[in-house]
């Protein structure tokens, strides 16, 4: 048995530890064997033989995660290689590995911005959404300037949901803008209201 993984008596497949977890034995045969990655350092995919540090700049008080915390506003964490950059909306400063919000001027003259910033007019929209973001240039129906997206049509014959999407969603997801300015996901599941 490889290490990170463990094989239950009478199976005949190996059993990968959880993320979170490591497995430093060879022949294992039971998910105990599989042990939680100790405070400051993250296991972020199933079958690891060794756990990962956060250092040097993020950070993991607490044992058995999977990815660790960035220390500074407006950073994640990028398990790939345990590196903490700036997130959407937040832009590199000057000191280095600090990231400050990122300010845009106000759109003018009947362009939107996109997701990434950009103020488009309906020629740019057109073009953006038509060769970089539909399936085909036919696809493109549209924009919506207000959440900065483009809309493609959905042939029946590509339909990603493969007939599911006549069944009634399992959860309804709504953005609110609060007062604060700030927005709150809300969603609905089962007669339950949540929010995030």
């Amino acid at each position: 048995m490889p290490l990170g993984f463990y094989c239950p008596p009478g199976s005949f497949s190996p059993v990968p530890c959880p993320r979170g977890t490591y497995g430093p034995t060879v022949g294992a045969e039971s998910m105990e064997s599989c042990l939680k990655c100790p405070p400051h350092h993250y296991c972020p995919r199933p079958g690891l033989s060794a756990f990962l540090s956060c250092e040097p700049v993020a950070q993991q008080p607490l044992s058995g995660q999977d990815t660790c915390i960035c220390p500074a506003e407006g950073q994640i964490f990028q398990p790939s290689d345990g590196r903490c950059l700036c997130s959407i909306g937040y832009q590199p400063t000057s000191k280095g590995d600090l990231c400050s919000q990122q300010l845009y001027d106000v759109c003018r003259d009947g362009t939107s911005r996109t997701q990434h910033g950009d103020c488009f007019g309906r020629s740019q929209w057109s073009l953006h959404c038509s060769h970089e973001v539909c399936q085909s240039a036919g696809d493109y129906s549209g924009y919506d300037g207000e959440l900065g997206l483009c809309i493609c049509k959905e042939l029946p014959s590509r339909a990603a949901c493969g007939g599911l999407c006549k069944r009634k969603p399992a959860a309804d997801l709504k953005l609110k803008s609060l007062s604060s300015g700030r927005l709150e996901l809300v969603w609905s599941s089962e007669n339950q209201v949540n929010s995030e």
